[in-house]
């Protein structure tokens, strides 16, 4: 096994990182292996990598700053993995070395609340009647709870607290295989409860998956990440919004949103979002300064 491979195995089995993550490291890698291969005639071994060929690489590929970002903090884990976990001589922290640019601020995309409201009749459109109610709860749901749709593939019925016969919280997995408790907001519980209706009477008997195939060969299996996004696509196209802007983390993005426009704060919306970092829930902060500019325009002018 070489050392990316091992690296591979390390990531999926003892950081149980996500089948995205792991794909995302292990390409940022193997993309600088096959470019060191190509520059040098005789073979690099990585503790002899320093952070002048990751210079070169970067200058022959030109990415953008957010891909430099990307491709740093893959490198990093990769070094890091090499020092403490092989405990290869003579490797350094070339990645350390590199300068990360400035990023430009980017406002994240979102859907205002009457494009949601087109977007979950569109999906409750469609002509099969079975995919129809399907879409519209999983998509309500998504929007409803502001949860990765990873998070809600992965939810099981041990994971759905209930009073009164109602649900009214959900316990998911998040990055780094932490658990968290989401509660329910009246659309993903109204959503919620019309799929398990017939969730629970055409789907597998014996899978605990929530969001699982109801009929054919992968009956039980949870939804595939593929099949949500090309039933929101479908979705979006059939209530004229631009699909292209349209996708299920649009609804995390539209999930939050809507909360900074409700007034609520920016940790209580991480909280819920699972942000382990706050910077990552400000960002929803300067969409509700940006409205703050607006209101302000719309005085009446005098002079």
């Amino acid at each position: 096994m070489n050392q990316i491979e091992a690296f591979r195995h390390y990531l999926e089995i003892e950081e149980r990182r996500s089948p995205a993550t792991v794909r995302a490291y292990v390409a940022d890698v193997q993309m600088l292996r096959n470019w060191l291969d190509d520059e040098f005639e005789e073979p690099c071994a990585w503790e002899e990598v320093t952070a002048l060929e990751l210079r070169g690489f970067l200058a022959s590929i030109r990415p953008k700053p957010h891909r430099v970002h990307r491709l740093i903090a893959s490198w990093s884990k990769f070094w890091t993995f090499l020092r403490d976990v092989q405990h290869v001589s003579g490797v350094g922290n070339p990645p350390g070395e590199i300068k990360r640019p400035k990023l430009p601020g980017r406002l994240p995309k979102y859907l205002e609340t009457p494009d949601i409201a087109k977007l979950l009749n569109a999906a409750h459109s469609d002509k099969n009647a079975d995919k129809a109610l399907r879409n519209w709860a999983f998509i309500a749901f998504l929007y409803g709870t502001g949860a990765r749709i990873s998070e809600v593939l992965g939810l099981t019925f041990d994971r759905i607290a209930y009073r009164d016969g109602e649900p009214v919280s959900i316990r998911v997995i998040g990055k780094g295989d932490k658990e968290r408790t989401v509660p329910l907001s009246g659309t993903a519980q109204r959503a919620l409860m019309q799929w398990l209706k017939v969730r629970k009477v055409d789907g597998h008997p014996t899978s605990s998956y929530v969001w699982s195939y109801l009929s054919g060969a992968q009956r039980g299996q949870p939804f595939s990440i593929r099949t949500m996004q090309a039933a929101t696509t479908a979705a979006a196209i059939r209530a004229g919004l631009d699909s292209a802007k349209v996708s299920p983390h649009k609804m995390r993005h539209s999930f939050a949103t809507a909360l900074v426009e409700q007034g609520r704060s920016l940790h209580e919306i991480g909280t819920i979002l699972g942000h382990e970092n706050p910077a990552t829930t400000a960002i929803y902060g300067r969409v509700k300064a940006q409205q703050l500019v607006l209101a302000a325009a719309s005085l009446p002018d005098v002079l």
